[in-house]
């Protein structure tokens, strides 16, 4: 995550007036960290290894690797499970080069299972980097690129090297069939398409507006026909490359496959966190409805026919199209069986809660109502393979996402819908739907748990005194992406000249400061998180949206004694990343880092694992859209760093959580108005205005 707030020098006059204002540092402040040869190496490879993913490799320094993987047993760890993969490939047990790959499939999860591990497993970087090559030319393209992410996000010799990003390395995931098929046609007949002399030429264009099929819209009935044009008109939120790029990392930093014990997985409380994401894509997502005159998502009741019809407008690289859910869509006859399963799952976890425990197959008592066993209920609903469940709930997220896709878990052949991939998952209003049910469980979770007492919601001698926001203005604007790798090349020589560039429409805002002034009679350090959500006329009705606010910041403070100025800038917000540099771009800056023409820079500027910095404000009105910040101050509580893996935060993902205290503190317990307004938090009412420049649904 983000460098947190460091505290600055305080004058001697400061300290006399007892006055103390804390600012975010600049860039110029930052102790930078540069990338040596050996590190550019390692990232030059990873950029080649994945350029032309469905082309064979070109460069001839890997060509000697292709043939056989490293067969001696001693550079590996766990030899077991390498064996147990190099036995299911040489009895022909994976999925061909070409196929579709999905990793909602048992059989494919299992195949990526054993490649990660394989991979894993690698004893050295010279191993790994052999293994890589081969795997590259003889396992499902689709496959690779999984199992490759995961290891550089999960080996600790690998920490804080960085791909390219998702949509970059495989851009049918992220982008309309219109548009790839309009790249590959150009390069039919315009050899000079992509290349740089080319210029403003190399530009395709993305159209969002037609999500659905028109015919079938126009044959709706009205009802009907108002909630499709209300999807169609959050197109740009649903096909957001930046959203949807985050979610695949988020599930790729979370594997619900893997063990986390085994591979490094139990640093940080991932069943909660695991929850709390999905809880706050939700709050996020239903600002997103009211900033386009909609109301909040309908829960998903099981009741067929679905009138909600899905068509993604995507394809596979080999021309066939995502599989779409039609309109008043009725699951197969043998699914009811599925379904009757996911009914009384849910039922098994409603009595859970209610009793209050869950006793383990090896006598252990969970006490569900010890707030910390959020964590517990998250990895169970994952199915994280840490917990005994796994064995008897199977995973419940999937065969959600299995119902939804007319798919069968177990299928030797699978078609797969936007739900069944990470990348496009958010595609899909169905989703969220989806989630809201499932996010019942983690709110009847918290329902048990006592309400918060004034001891536990003040900071004593801190109080918010004011708060000033500067006004709040988002705007669409045009973003470029490189797609150059649907384009096939056979030219090493000529690969780093091609830039195809793919134009969409997409959400930003102007950056934006508050600053608040705090009275304090302590020195110490306090944790400051920053809400965002609707505004209501009452307070009694905070309990009614309180599960709509959006977390944006959380950051460390330094307090003194007296008055307190703490001046903080969008830009900075702890949950949030910036663009990433495109493909080639970030390719060529390697290149002259090694050869000492330039500095590659180790910062979080490429994190992958980050909200986009742009959709932190929802859209809003043009004539300004009344929403509330909710600011708190709480004493920091120091966050308990399990593992002994040195880590740096000035460029690696992870340390999600910044001190003990709950995910979505104070929001995620009901409210007790009588006392929970306490000096030390202050809501702000604020107006988000839209500059209605650009008409999103143009067709351009």
């Amino acid at each position: 995550m983000k460098l947190f707030i460091a505290a600055i020098a305080v004058s001697l006059a400061v300290l006399v007036s007892g006055s103390y204002v804390q600012q975010q540092p600049t860039g110029g402040d930052k102790m930078m960290k540069y990338a040596d040869k050996d590190f550019l190496m390692k990232q030059k490879f990873f950029f080649e290894i994945l350029r032309n993913i469905h082309m064979p490799l070109q460069y001839e320094e890997y060509m000697v690797y292709t043939k056989t993987w490293v067969e001696d047993m001693k550079m590996y760890n766990n030899v077991d499970q390498v064996m147990m993969f190099m036995n299911m490939y040489k009895m022909n047990m994976f999925l061909e080069k070409g196929k579709v790959f999905t990793i909602y499939n048992k059989l494919m999860m299992k195949q990526t299972y054993m490649l990660f591990t394989f991979l894993y497993n690698s004893m050295d970087w010279d191993t790994y980097y052999k293994n890589v090559i081969w795997a590259r030319e003889n396992i499902n393209e689709g496959m690779f690129i999984y199992a490759v992410t995961l290891t550089v996000l999960h080996r600790t010799d690998l920490r804080g090297m960085v791909l390219p990003a998702i949509y970059e390395i495989y851009p049918y995931y992220f982008f309309n069939t219109d548009m790839i098929r309009s790249v590959t046609f150009r390069k039919m007949y315009d050899p000079k398409f992509g290349f740089y002399g080319n210029g403003k030429y190399n530009v395709v264009y993305s159209n969002y507006t037609q999500t659905y099929p028109v015919d079938s819209v126009k044959m709706m009935m009205d009802g009907d026909m108002m909630m499709m044009d209300g999807n169609m008109m959050m197109s740009y939120y649903y096909n957001d490359i930046g959203l949807n790029s985050y979610y695949y990392y988020f599930m790729m930093d979370y594997p619900f496959f893997l063990d986390g014990d085994m591979f490094g997985l139990m640093k940080e409380r991932t069943g909660e966190m695991y929850l709390y994401m999905h809880q706050q894509l939700l709050a996020r997502y239903n600002l997103e409805r009211f900033s386009n005159y909609m109301r909040p998502i309908k829960t998903l009741t099981w009741r067929f026919p679905l009138k909600l019809g899905f068509f993604s407008m995507l394809s596979y690289w080999n021309g066939m199209s995502f599989k779409n859910r039609d309109f008043n869509y009725m699951i197969k006859d043998d699914d009811y069986l599925k379904l009757e399963w996911l009914m009384d799952w849910e039922m098994r976890m409603r009595k859970m809660i209610d009793d209050g425990y869950f006793m383990m197959d090896d006598g252990t008592k969970i006490d569900m109502r010890d707030w910390k066993n959020i964590d517990f209920l998250g990895k169970m609903m994952n199915c994280n393979m840490d917990n005994m469940l796994c064995t008897n709930s199977t995973f419940v997220d999937v065969m959600s996402r299995m119902l939804l896709s007319g798919n069968d878990f177990m299928s030797k052949m699978v078609w797969p819908s936007a739900l069944m991939h990470f990348e496009t998952s958010l595609r899909d209003p169905m989703f969220y739907s989806m989630w809201d049910r499932m996010l019942e469980f983690y709110y009847m979770f918290k329902s048990y748990l006592p309400m918060y007492t004034v001891d536990e919601l003040m900071y004593k001698g801190v109080v918010i005194k004011d708060v000033v926001v500067d006004k709040l203005m988002t705007y669409f604007e045009y973003f470029d992406a490189d797609i150059s790798n649907v384009v096939p090349m056979t030219n090493v020589d000529k690969y780093w000249d091609m830039t195809v560039l793919g134009r969409t429409m997409r959400l930003n805002h102007k950056p934006f400061t508050y600053t608040l002034n705090v009275m304090s009679e302590i020195t110490g350090k306090g944790m400051l998180r920053v809400f965002l959500g609707p505004k209501f006329m009452d307070m009694m009705d905070i309990n009614t949206f309180r599960t709509m606010f959006v977390e944006i910041d959380q950051y460390m403070v330094d307090l003194i004694v007296g008055k307190n100025t703490i001046i903080r800038n969008s830009r900075d917000f702890f949950w949030s990343v910036r663009d990433r540099t495109m493909y080639t771009d970030l390719y060529k800056k390697m290149m002259m880092s090694i050869a000492g023409k330039d500095k590659f820079i180790l910062d979080m500027s490429e994190a992958h694992c980050g909200f986009p910095d742009r959709l932190i404000l929802p859209k809003g009105w043009t004539s300004g859209m009344q929403m509330q910040m909710y600011f708190v101050i709480t004493p920091y509580m120091m966050t308990e760093v399990k593992g002994d893996m040195i880590f740096d935060k000035t460029y690696m993902c992870g340390m999600t959580t910044m001190d003990m205290l709950p995910m979505g503190f104070p929001f995620d317990r009901k409210i007790d108005m009588t006392y929970w307004y306490t000096k030390n938090m202050m809501f702000k009412d604020v107006m988000i205005y839209h500059m209605d420049e650009m008409k999103v649904n143009q067709s351009y």
